[in-house]
């Protein structure tokens, strides 16, 4: 059974959490979103308080856990918002379930392909390829907690890793609780997605949000989502990582606020915002 958080009330809106953190890392863009939304904030399998379960640990288990909770709780009109790896869990779950409980997609700093190759270098900002992303997974296997403590700083920019270190160290800790094996799965599961053949079909309105200081995915990723999605539109952070919700909440919700109100208001899943943020 998934764990999850139910707040608010009015039109769901549905957070799904990134690689090796939590639902808890949405608590404050919930508080702004409850007071006019129903927020919904799945743990994914092996997070939080959801067991790894034993089927197997990839993108369409995790979209069918996602299916199955929206399918439960009976939700219509939502609007679903994939952080990370959680956009390529909802990408999954559009493809595989369609789109009549959905309004609207939020992709939160993401790119359709994680590993770089020859022809594609919008993946993983740091090159990463498939050697190095073998010796990622090794490196969780040898050392998960010191793998942790390297990868979390990457989650924000530069300089709010380095003026907070409070915050680094909480997160580094909370995912250094992880356990090693079910990430290295997810790992070798998320490289493995492509969903770039399959963009032009995702007629769902989309809003396309990234962090312009992101050291995971650089502003022509989102472009080129947006040039690759048929109803989507873009919104740089100029101060945010690869979290734009944790590290400007407030600007970052207001662009949720008024996207979620729109297409769930409108319900008109074929409009088109392509070109409407330069």
């Amino acid at each position: 059974m998934m764990s999850f958080l139910d707040e608010g009330a009015g039109d769901p809106v549905v957070l799904v959490h990134g690689w090796a953190v939590t639902a808890e890392y949405f608590d404050t863009l919930a508080l702004h979103l409850s007071s006019r939304f129903r927020v919904i904030r799945p743990d994914l399998r092996a997070h939080g308080l959801t067991p790894a379960g034993d089927l197997p640990l990839d993108m369409g288990t995790l979209a069918a856990d996602l299916a199955e909770l929206l399918e439960q709780l009976d939700l219509h009109n939502a609007v679903v918002l994939g952080w990370s790896m959680g956009a390529l869990v909802t990408w999954r779950h559009y493809l595989e379930f369609g789109s009549d409980r959905l309004a609207g997609h939020v992709v939160e700093d993401m790119t359709p392909r994680v590993l770089n190759s020859v022809g594609w270098e919008l993946g993983m900002a740091n090159g990463l390829d498939a050697a190095a992303s073998a010796r990622a997974m090794r490196a969780m296997h040898r050392d998960w907690p010191a793998y942790a403590e390297a990868f979390t700083p990457k989650m924000l920019s530069r300089d709010r890793a380095i003026r907070d270190p409070e915050l680094v160290s909480r997160i580094c800790e909370e995912i250094q609780s992880r356990e090693p094996q079910s990430m290295a799965a997810l790992w070798s599961a998320m490289v493995r997605e492509d969903f770039r053949a399959d963009l032009p079909a995702v007629k769902l309105p989309t809003l396309v949000a990234y962090g312009e200081r992101s050291d995971a995915y650089g502003p022509e990723t989102s472009r080129y989502l947006v040039d690759s999605l048929p109803n989507a539109e873009r919104k740089g952070f100029p101060h945010s990582g690869h979290a734009p919700h944790l590290e400007e909440p407030e600007e970052f919700s207001e662009a949720v606020i008024a996207f979620a109100h729109r297409v769930q208001t409108d319900g008109d899943a074929d409009r088109n915002y392509e070109g409407s943020t330069p």
